[in-house]
């Protein structure tokens, strides 16, 4: 007991103390601004208008005029047309959310599987170019993008918005690339006496090692997809997606829809699915960004 008494007092310092209570406070004022979201969204819009800190009376219709409400008018080519939240927006968002987290975590797999396997000036530069991006930020070639796209005839389609996410850069390819090195060479030596092409063994043998994180980094890239107004308000506006619509609704003006309440309710809403989502996948969240070798 000395002992351990000893080595949780050599663990405890003034700093940790101070982290600690910082990430606490922190946890405290991010539950208190949820809580006041959602109990503003169940304030009726008299009882919103007596104050910013009201006791809600449990308005349940806010989220069904939301619902109701939730449209706008976009121009698709040189005609207007509305858009409503059912179906129309629902199937935007999970075309673009699921198609653009698959090839988010798709094309950094397929890069760092090459970068970790085959080492050559190609890898040596491909690995370089990731370093620079994240140490430098490139910003500003939103107007080059577009018109890119334009020439290209992507530019406000769903599969054009899968192309724009579908690059090798940043931190999941070097998780990717950690997990492909830290894979023994036996697995490919093994194929490879068997006659398997490479393709073959990138597909069968590697990748359903590396599943799990795989997975894991699809389902992160599909909450950040799900929340991602900026890349529909940009690319795809005549495709808008529930975040894109939530930007929109904070900013209108239409009667009945510009009231704290009801921006609160389409935010409540919105965050519904990622919510649920991480309930049931915190574990794969929390612990999957890992990979061990062969054992035995």
């Amino acid at each position: 007991m000395n002992k351990e008494n000893k080595i949780k007092k050599q663990n405890f310092s003034v700093f940790n103390a101070i982290v600690y209570v910082f990430l606490v406070l922190h946890a405290i004022v991010l539950l208190a601004m949820l809580v006041w979201a959602i109990a503003t969204s169940l304030t009726s819009n008299e009882v919103a208008k007596k104050g910013f800190f009201v006791f809600p009376d449990f308005a349940f219709g806010n989220y069904s005029h939301v619902l109701k409400n939730f449209k706008f008018i976009v121009t698709r080519g040189d005609f207007p047309i509305e858009v409503k939240l059912f179906p129309d927006i629902i199937i935007y968002t999970i075309l673009y959310t699921v198609g653009g987290a698959f090839v988010s975590a798709l094309v950094p797999c397929f890069v760092a599987y090459v970068v970790a396997k085959f080492k050559n000036f190609v890898s040596k530069i491909l690995y370089a170019v990731v370093i620079v991006t994240m140490i430098v930020p490139i910003i500003g070639n939103q107007p080059a993008m577009i018109k890119v796209m334009m020439t290209l005839n992507i530019y406000d389609t769903i599969w054009g918005a899968w192309i724009l996410r579908a690059n090798f850069l940043g931190m999941y390819f070097l998780i990717y690339v950690s997990a492909f090195k830290g894979l023994s060479d036996n697995y490919m030596e093994a194929a490879y006496i068997d006659g398997a092409s490479e393709w073959r063994v990138l597909l069968t043998i590697m990748f359903p090692l590396v599943k799990t994180i795989f997975f894991t980094v699809m389902l992160i890239q599909f909450v950040d997809c799900w929340n991602d107004y900026g890349v529909p308000l940009l690319y795809i506006p005549s495709h808008p997606t529930i975040a894109y619509g939530v930007y929109r609704m904070s900013n209108t003006v239409v009667t009945g829809l510009s009231s704290p309440p009801m921006k609160m309710a389409a935010c409540a809403i919105m965050v519904i699915p990622t919510v649920t989502l991480f309930v049931i996948f915190k574990d794969k969240l929390m612990g999957n960004l890992s990979m061990g070798g062969i054992k035995g």
